[in-house]
């Protein structure tokens, strides 16, 4: 009788300690890589790769000219659990040649702004950058 209690309690025991440590796995692959924010205007302020281009833009020169965002309305909210969300169009430009110069760079940035439904948080996705000469 001793030794079936026994054998009984240590299952239990390896029972609960597996418990315990299979969610801490599973609930580590469930965490998003790229860092969430609560709303577009923080991803555009706050977003790597979009803040690592600016600054470069910054460096060459370029000023900022002008930041739009563009929310894509969908007839049905997309059943994918991340899906694009908005996109924000920024300009910037340089004058080239002096001051009397009409030459003009501009830099077009466009940063995709996916919305994650499970944690309810926007994330910075794709960025691109458009260079083109005005004469």
């Amino acid at each position: 009788m001793k030794n079936a209690l026994l054998v009984s309690l240590l299952s239990l025991a390896s029972t609960s300690v597996l418990a315990n440590v299979t969610p801490a796995t599973a609930s580590a692959k469930q965490i998003p890589e790229r860092p969430g924010y609560s709303s577009v205007n923080e991803v555009i302020e706050y977003g790597r790769q979009y803040q690592e281009i600016k600054g470069q833009l910054l460096e060459a020169g370029y000023q900022l000219q002008a930041c739009n965002q563009h929310v894509i309305n969908y007839f049905v909210q997309p059943a994918s659990p991340v899906y694009l969300y908005a996109q924000a169009e920024c300009t910037y430009s340089r004058s080239v040649g002096g001051d009397y110069s009409l030459e003009t760079d501009y830099a077009l940035v466009k940063i995709d702004v996916d919305y994650h439904q499970f944690n309810q948080l926007f994330h910075e996705g794709a960025v691109n950058v458009n260079y083109v000469t005005v004469y």
